[in-house]
C-alpha cells in the first residue's frame, strides 16, 4: 500500500504541554502510554490503515488518531507494546525500532514541518522578520517566541537570549541564517520572531520536542518543556 502520509511528527508530553505564554486553546488529547493529557500541538499523532500503523505528521489523515509524547520514554513504550495494545498492529511500519523511527523519520519530520510554519508564519505576516520588528513586539508585549539563527553571533545570541528570559518567552534555535535567507528568499536573517497565535503555538510545541529528542540542540524554552 502507498503510505497515505508523510512518515514525520509533531509534539510533547503532557506534563510538557505547554505553548509560549501559555494561552494555548488547542484541544486536549491523550497519550497511549503515560495517559497524560497534553495540547494537541504537543503530542504525536498516528492512524491505522490496513491493518498498518502511520504516522500523521500535519495530523490530518482521515481516521481514528491516538497519541503518544514526544519524549522518549514514552515512544520507547508505545514500540514494545503500547500500538500493539491500542491497535492490534505493530510499528513494523515507522522503521526498524524506535531509535530508527526518531533519527530517520521523526526528527527530519518535525524540522520540516518546522519550515513549512515559518513559511506560513511570513505569509500570514504572524512572523516576523528582522531586528526591528522583533524589538518593537517585545517591547510592547505582543511578541509570542524568539527564533535566532544558530550562527547568531556569541553577542547577538547572548543579547536575545536574555532578552527571552527577561520576557518570559522561548527563544527557538533550530535552523542557521543562510537557511532562513533561502527559505524567505531574502537576505540572511538572523533574529526573527512570532506573534503569538496557533501557527506560533505548534512551532513552539515542534522545537521543543526537538529539543528534547536531539540533545545537540541548543534551544532556550520555558522550564517545563526542557524534560
Amino acid at each position: 500500500m502507498t503510505q497515505p502520509l508523510d512518515k514525520s511528527p509533531q509534539s510533547s508530553t503532557p506534563e510538557h504541554a505547554s505553548d509560549a505564554n501559555s494561552t494555548s486553546r488547542s484541544p486536549k488529547r491523550r497519550c497511549i502510554c503515560c495517559r497524560g493529557n497534553g495540547g494537541k500541538y504537543a503530542l504525536l499523532r498516528f492512524v491505522v490503515a490496513e491493518h498498518a500503523i502511520y504516522f500523521d505528521l500535519r495530523q490530518k489523515l482521515p481516521g481514528r488518531g491516538f497519541y503518544v509524547c514526544a519524549q522518549k520514554h514514552c515512544l520507547e513504550k508505545a514500540f514494545a507494546s503500547a500500538f500493539r495494545r491500542v491497535t492490534k498492529c505493530g510499528p513494523q511500519n515507522l522503521g526498524d525500532s524506535c531509535e530508527a523511527f526518531v533519527s530517520d523519520i521523526l526528527l527530519p519530520g518535525l524540522r520540516k514541518r518546522a519550515s513549512e510554519l515559518l513559511r506560513a508564519g511570513m505569509q500570514s505576516r504572524q512572523l516576523l522578520l528582522g531586528v526591528e520588528g522583533v524589538e518593537l513586539a517585545a517591547k510592547n508585549d505582543t511578541l509570542g517566541c524568539y527564533v535566532l539563527a544558530t550562527d547568531a553571533s556569541a553577542a547577538t545570541a547572548q543579547k536575545y537570549r536574555a532578552n527571552a528570559t527577561r520576557k518570559g518567552l522561548p527563544c527557538i534555535e533550530l535552523f542557521d541564517r543562510t537557511y532562513y535567507g533561502r527559505l524567505f528568499g531574502k537576505s540572511d536573517k538572523v533574529v526573527l520572531g512570532w506573534i503569538p497565535g496557533t501557527l506560533c503555538e505548534e512551532f513552539y510545541a515542534i522545537a521543543a520536542a526537538i529539543g528534547r529528542l536531539d540533545p545537540t540542540m541548543n534551544t532556550c524554552l520555558t522550564a517545563s518543556d526542557k524534560g
